[in-house]
């Protein structure tokens, strides 16, 4: 699914992005949140590695998923599925969606 250069990327730069950045400021601050930190200091939402908005990750998790030889083009909804499994961002149904729409061979 990702190449662990990928998540070594992801996890350092989750502090460039603003809304990922007041997400990890409030999570310490409530309870029952789906937010967490890790030992790490890695910011995860229900389990799940956030995606920052930023140098094209988001672009780069959902290349990597459609063109993986495992789950080559399987339309949005498997893939949607698929990658959120593992990372999670706001509005990544939606980014899907319009990645999967921009596929030729989809």
């Amino acid at each position: 699914m990702a190449t662990s250069s990928l998540v070594t990327e992801v996890k350092e730069r989750q502090y460039e992005d603003l809304v990922l950045v007041h997400y990890r400021n409030t999570t310490p601050q409530k309870e029952k949140i789906p937010f967490e930190i890790t030992k790490d200091g890695v910011l995860k939402y229900r389990g799940r590695l956030c995606i920052p908005n930023v140098a094209g990750l988001r672009r780069q998790v959902m290349g990597e998923n459609h063109y993986s030889r495992y789950s080559i083009h399987l339309g949005a909804t498997k893939m949607y599925h698929d990658i959120r499994e593992v990372y999670w961002w706001d509005e990544m149904k939606e980014d899907i969606g319009e990645f999967v729409a921009q596929c030729p061979n989809c």
